[in-house]
């Protein structure tokens, strides 16, 4: 009954994250993950302006031989990704100070045609802990895809 009048209350204020309760929100798993992005490119934004750039926006060219490009406003940068357990995707930019140092691994987890990605900040044992707390949305370029309204 609660989850009955969550859902109803999501869908008056919410829809995208009503729809995304109904469907049973999961992460993709990492196997998934790899077939999704091998040899594609990603077009995104972040949910916060990105500092450096002053932009929301990125694109990211994953090649099969688990290498990415990565393209945020002026801010070029070869990097590495690769899936770590179950759910995580990971990135990392080697030798590009522009990128820092370490290591980011988010959950994927998709609502229609858009991508959401979300950070271990984010992130409880069933999930996120918000669902509108997402670090990053995109969608897969060339395939018809889009998310909601852009961050403005």
């Amino acid at each position: 009954m609660l989850r009955t009048i969550i859902v109803i209350l999501l869908l008056v204020l919410s829809p995208p994250i009503a729809n995304a309760l109904e469907k049973d929100y999961a992460p993709i798993p990492s196997a998934q993950i790899q077939k999704l992005l091998s040899g594609k490119t990603i077009i995104g934004e972040y949910r916060c302006m990105r500092e450096r750039t002053k932009t929301y926006n990125f694109s990211e060219f994953h090649h099969p031989d688990g290498t990415t490009d990565y393209v945020e406003g002026p801010v070029k940068s070869r990097g590495i990704w690769y899936t770590l357990g179950k759910h995580k995707i990971c990135y990392k930019y080697p030798n590009d100070a522009n990128m820092g140092t370490g290591i980011s691994c988010f959950w994927v987890y998709k609502q229609d045609t858009c991508y959401y990605s979300y950070g271990i900040d984010a992130m409880s044992l069933n999930g996120p802990r918000r669902f509108e707390d997402w670090g990053a949305r995109w969608i897969i370029k060339n395939t018809g895809g889009s998310c909601d309204e852009p961050v403005s």
